[in-house]
């Protein structure tokens, strides 16, 4: 028998996910969650739950139309989930709202991205194509170092390499393919200038920028040629002239690539000729942004505004208005690799009242590998400030009081142990 209320199909169901769940039942909504885990942490919060690879839009689309023609769904949507191309097919069958196929699909090819961006004048570094290494070697003796290789269709840092003189160039590209599907990697120029992410919504062909963090790059030297991010804060001190030029860009860009309504995220370095685009996404960023940051700090809920476009509501500029509330410091958790025999620190930390969020994922017992990626961070903390240096300077400190000690692995156990850092089971203050 129906229950009455509309149904949202949420695409995964990691950790990250959970408040989307948490929400759309608060809104009244039945949520179906889907995900290829059955033990997915957010499908405990889901009224029904389709096992299927979230990564094959046709095996989502045969789960959803079958629900679907018992229980009508009325809407479809990710967050902190590479798959914009599955959320579009699949809403694409059950004909509801989604963004164009085509802006789906070069949301996930970042050399078809930065093709279109180059054809509709969109401002990108210098990029290329490369089938060997040979060809990476040409690119950086026009360009000059350092130069970035990376996957066109992976996310969370992997496989994005940046090569300097004390890296070889052979090897990056060789980490680079590995880590594509499709087996296709790009050279691009690495770009000098203010990091930023930024977060907004594209509603009736017009998007709007809520949210402009500055992100912290300090140990690409410890991590080479891994580019891995400790960070940052929230929102970055920016002109109101930077701003505007920021806003408009991701319109621009967002508008070039075809996604009318839905998220936008971009990844951008401000330069002192203006903001360039690395790339831009099509969903909700992960890390709690859209989840904790940007409503503690910017007063806007981007994953309810989400859920809404999703089920083909119409929003107002007061659903997107942002607001200063306060500075959000963002900091990881980088333990030397090992397996890890005690934690000290970590707890103490809820009683700091200017903490917003604290996540570990590991605990004793557990395997810490080497730091090549986003997702092998061992955790996170979030302090408020009044100010962006204060917030910052909480971040640090946060990071400094917690001792995550660990042995040596032993080549003989490696085999033996999984790292919880892949697939997290977090201890977290609220």
């Amino acid at each position: 028998m129906s229950s009455g209320k509309r149904r949202l199909l949420i695409i995964g169901a990691g950790v990250e996910q959970i408040r989307a769940y948490e929400l759309a039942r608060e809104m009244g909504l039945e949520v179906i969650g889907t995900d290829r885990n059955p033990d997915a942490p957010a499908l405990a919060y889901a009224d029904h739950q389709l096992i299927s690879d979230t990564h094959d839009p046709g095996a989502n689309v045969k789960a959803a139309l079958a629900f679907h023609a018992e229980h009508p769904i009325h809407g479809v949507m990710t967050i902190a989930h590479d798959v914009p191309l599955t959320v579009a097919r699949v809403a694409e069958a059950l004909d509801l709202p989604h963004i164009p196929i085509e802006a789906a699909e070069l949301a996930i090819d970042k050399l078809a991205m930065k093709d279109r961006f180059r054809r509709d004048g969109i401002a990108v570094p210098r990029y290329r194509e490369i089938r060997s290494a040979s060809e990476l070697d040409t690119c950086i003796a026009e360009w000059g170092l350092p130069v970035v290789t990376k996957p066109i269709d992976s996310c969370g840092a992997r496989g994005v390499m940046r090569i300097t003189e004390a890296i070889d160039p052979k090897e990056a590209f060789a980490t680079s393919l590995a880590h594509s599907a499709r087996g296709v990697v790009i050279a691009e120029e690495f770009i000098e200038g203010l990091q930023l992410s930024t977060e907004g919504m594209a509603w009736r062909g017009k998007t709007t920028t809520v949210s402009w963090s500055e992100r912290n790059y300090d140990r690409l030297g410890e991590f080479a040629p891994h580019i891995i991010e400790d960070g940052g804060v929230l929102p970055a001190t920016l002109t109101d002239a930077d701003i505007a030029a920021v806003c408009e860009l991701m319109d621009r860009a967002a508008r070039s690539l075809g996604i009318d309504n839905g998220p936008v995220k971009g990844d951008i370095v401000m330069t002192a000729d203006g903001p360039v685009v690395i790339e831009l996404a099509a969903r909700l960023s992960g890390g709690y942004l859209c989840t904790h940051q940007i409503p503690f700090a910017r007063g806007v809920d981007l994953v309810r505004q989400t859920i809404r476009v999703a089920l083909g509501e119409e929003l107002t500029p007061a659903d997107l208005a942002a607001e200063h509330r306060c500075f959000l410091g963002v900091r990881f958790f980088f333990p030397e690799p090992g397996i890890v025999e005690s934690i000290e620190g970590f707890d103490e930390l809820a009683q700091e009242p200017w903490i917003n969020m604290s996540v570990l994922y590991v605990a004793p017992g557990d395997v810490i590998e080497p730091t090549t990626s986003h997702p092998t961070r061992a955790g996170f903390v979030f302090t408020v400030g009044e100010t962006s240096e204060q917030a910052e300077a909480r971040a640090r400190e946060c990071v400094e009081r917690v001792r995550i000690h660990t042995r040596p692995l032993a080549a003989d156990s490696q085999a033996a142990q999984t790292s919880t850092t892949e697939t997290p089971s977090p201890l977290s203050h609220p």
